[in-house]
């Protein structure tokens, strides 16, 4: 596997359009990347000649120089974000990134991403730009990782690889039953082997990484609480609040 070695330089737009069921649009040798959440509807990308169909929570990645025809083909339209970026060196990304529809187990994670690139975007702030970047790079890092599991290799022990899976997808709605079964080993035998190696539960260690996250967050000045509690995989600002104190001894609000 190539080593995931790229940079994306620039963020042009992002936005969110909602289209009805007569929708079509055809790009002649696009002239930027694209990343595309599709939010509900179907539609049908026809490229080369070859035409696939995207569901809602998939991610649709056209590239630079594409020339490609979208087609809604559900009744109720479709409704979607897109990122327009660009990156380099390309040949790295596409090499692992080689499809141009994805499917995701994530899909509120990356709604949270895309719908942060907006925020970020419309709210001009200090380094906007740079912050466009970084997001964008992390969704696609996201996407390889996802669709690369190889890349979580199976041959570290089973502690290393659960801490590498909840740090990459710690926003998402994870329990213990669900990291030990991307683990392969029981619940128990997993608790176990964390206590012994880290001092701490799997979930323990999953609110410490979304408790740092959210500190990031909350110190950039950008996000509200429910925005900050929802990207960090909080299901409520309630519960975002009691697992924060017992982290750091003071609410969100005081911190």
């Amino acid at each position: 596997m190539k080593e995931a070695k790229f940079s994306v330089t620039e963020v042009p737009f992002a936005f969110r359009r909602i289209r009805s069921a007569d929708y079509r649009l055809h790009k002649s040798e696009r002239n930027s990347n694209g990343l595309v959440l599709l939010l509900s509807g179907e539609l049908t990308m026809t490229i080369d000649g070859a035409q696939r169909t995207a569901h809602a929570g998939n991610l649709l990645l056209p590239r630079k120089g594409d020339t490609y025809t979208l087609r809604a083909i559900s009744p109720s339209g479709v409704d979607f974000i897109v990122i327009s970026y660009q990156a380099e060196p390309l040949d790295v990304l596409f090499d692992l990134l080689p499809d141009r529809i994805f499917q995701t187990d994530h899909v509120s994670r990356y709604r949270n991403a895309f719908e942060s690139a907006i925020r970020i975007q419309d709210s001009r702030g200090i380094c906007h730009e740079s912050l466009m970047c970084a997001l964008v790079q992390e969704i696609l890092c996201n996407i390889i990782r996802e669709n690369y599991p190889a890349m979580l290799s199976n041959e570290r022990n089973p502690v290393e690889y659960a801490k590498q899976y909840i740090e990459e997808f710690y926003s998402s709605d994870l329990s213990a039953d669900h990291i030990a079964s991307v683990v392969g080993i029981s619940p128990s035998y997993l608790r176990a082997l964390f206590k012994k190696g880290e001092g701490e539960s799997p979930i323990h260690y999953l609110n410490r990484i979304r408790i740092e996250r959210a500190k990031e967050m909350i110190s950039s000045n950008m996000f509200t609480l429910e925005e900050i509690a929802r990207s960090c995989g909080f299901q409520n600002v309630y519960y975002f609040n009691r697992v924060f104190k017992s982290f750091t001894g003071i609410t969100p609000g005081k911190y």
